[in-house]
């Protein structure tokens, strides 16, 4: 009997003296990895290498943002790919590249002490260009998709200085113009990220304070009830318009708009069954007596105004292929001019400083902040000037 005992307390030890040996050399394979980043000739394959581990190690985020220089690495690889990004395909070699980066910014974003030292260091704001991409390369609308993940890990904690980090470097826009042009692959999470920033206080507060902001989110997102064969979309939209429904003013939008739409039997009998209860509480909400908004008249002017936008929306949308070729042509330039100036200001912070850490890096491109999120702005507008016309625009110059 205390051979068995013994023979069990070793067997224990042995398992024990393995796992331990296997967590020993998980982390030295990380560490090599992390310091062959910084040599250009061997860095694709430790990017390879390290995204192996994206899902798998706990540790990994704590490496790659404590090791010292590794993000300005990884952001010199980012902000490198813009100018190809925006071109028909990538290069196998770029995508693989991009793609095993924003694996290890999943990584990243999903560990809870490192997601707010990522958002105070601005760096979001880099990965912005993926979104506005007009390319409809498969490989390109994976990376796009990749880059939602990743910003979609750091909005689901609905922490107030994200939600304000994302309103005020005006991620919204984008998302609509994914929800409205973009592949149904990305309009999920797209639908997702706008239904939590509308969830959270300060993103209901910041699309109400102006009637233009949450017409062109209804306006956008009402489309996304055709989509009959995917409940997320429908669910999550269903969920926006329930938050929205709280303001007086989206709730007069929504009664005149939607109300007709969602009572439909042809609409209902396509929802599962979170979506119909979702769907019953709109349509209670809706089809009750509003006493605060007596005032006919401008019950009237908001819908008349909505009405306008949603025909100019509608002129927009039929114009002919002409309009999109010109989206890509301000898009391909936004991206050179972007590239240009970041791209000096990157090259000279690294050659003084010998890839020093990303913190160090955000101390030295505060300065140019402000210009990163005017050219943000400016690319926006610019690819969307005919895409959502400059009435929808004003309401995201005042934030």
């Amino acid at each position: 009997m205390s051979n068995f005992k013994e023979n069990n307390i070793a067997q224990k030890k042995s398992k024990l003296n393995i796992i331990s040996q296997n967590q020993q050399s998980e982390e030295d394979i990380i560490i090599k990895y992390i310091n062959e980043l910084k040599d250009e000739e061997k860095r694709s394959k430790a990017l390879s290498k390290l995204s192996e581990y994206y899902d798998k190690s706990k540790n990994l985020p704590i490496y790659l943002w404590y090791s010292q220089g590794t993000m300005a690495i990884l952001l010199q690889e980012i902000i490198s790919t813009y100018k190809h990004f925006s071109s028909t395909k990538l290069s196998s070699e770029k995508y693989s590249k991009i793609r095993n980066i924003l694996l290890l910014l999943t990584s990243i974003t999903s560990h809870e002490e490192i997601r707010h030292k990522f958002i105070e260091s601005k760096m979001p704001i880099f990965l912005y260009p993926f979104l506005n991409s007009t390319s409809t390369a498969k490989q390109n609308e994976y990376i796009k998709l990749l880059t939602l993940t990743v910003i979609t890990n750091l909005i689901i904690p609905q922490e107030p200085e994200t939600i304000s980090f994302f309103i005020n470097t005006q991620i919204i826009p984008i998302l609509l113009k994914i929800i409205d042009r973009g592949p149904l692959i990305s309009k999920v999470p797209a639908c997702l990220m706008i239904h939590l920033i509308v969830k959270a206080d300060e993103g209901l507060k910041y699309i109400c304070e102006d009637k233009m902001r949450y017409s062109a989110i209804i306006l956008f997102m009402r489309h996304m009830l055709k989509n009959k064969h995917n409940p997320k979309i429908i669910e999550q939209t269903l969920k926006t318009f329930l938050r929205l429904a709280e303001n007086n003013d989206a709730r007069i939008i929504l009664k005149n708009t939607l109300l007709k739409e969602i009572k439909d039997k042809n609409f209902t009998k396509h929802l599962n069954e979170s979506s119909k209860i979702l769907n019953n509480c709109l349509l209670k909400i809706l089809n009750e007596k509003d006493e605060t908004n007596k005032d006919k008249d401008n019950n009237n002017k908001i819908i008349n105004n909505f009405n306008n936008n949603e025909q100019q929306y509608n002129n927009i949308n039929n114009q002919s292929v002409n309009s999109d070729m010109m989206n890509q042509y301000n898009m391909n330039n936004n991206m050179i001019m972007m590239n240009q100036p970041m791209t000096q200001m990157k090259q000279n912070y690294m050659m003084q400083n010998n890839y020093s850490d990303v913190n160090n890096y955000n101390m030295y491109s505060n300065g140019n902040e402000n210009y990163l999120n005017k050219m943000n702005y400016i690319g926006n507008q610019n690819n969307n000037k005919q895409f959502m016309n400059m009435n929808f625009y004003n309401m995201y110059k005042s934030s």
